[in-house]
């Protein structure tokens, strides 16, 4: 099994539950892993998945504001696998830096996985 992935890939972007976050904006820190069978021949693009790629899909996902980062992990996956169609597994990561609820932490963060 392949794994091709992109980790801590930093966004501003305009997601939010409240208004006021889709007006604002904030940082998010995106990490997004596939796997696919070993290519047969490992040196051809054309085999494999792109990370180029994937940095494309997941930055004109995160530029379109949504209310729910469970919609942004959902769309990123769902336009991965599109285009990747041999992966057979992704997980897509996605962390809020300083949630806006009084709470003193890091990031709240939203994964899903998917086994194809």
């Amino acid at each position: 099994m392949l794994t091709i992935a992109l980790e801590s890939v930093r966004f501003f972007a305009h997601h939010g539950f409240y208004e006021q976050e889709r007006i604002i904006g904030n940082h998010f820190v995106l990490d997004v892993l596939v796997q696919l069978p070993e290519p047969e021949h490992p040196s051809q693009l054309g085999e494999s998945v792109n990370y180029e790629a994937l940095f494309s899909i997941s930055k004109a996902v995160m530029e379109v504001p949504q209310q729910l980062l469970e919609q942004v992990v959902h769309d990123i996956s769902e336009k991965v696998k599109a285009r990747f169609p041999v992966i057979s597994y992704s997980k897509v990561t996605l962390r809020k830096q300083a949630p806006p609820f009084g709470g003193d932490l890091a990031y709240s963060c939203v994964a899903l996985e998917k086994q194809y």
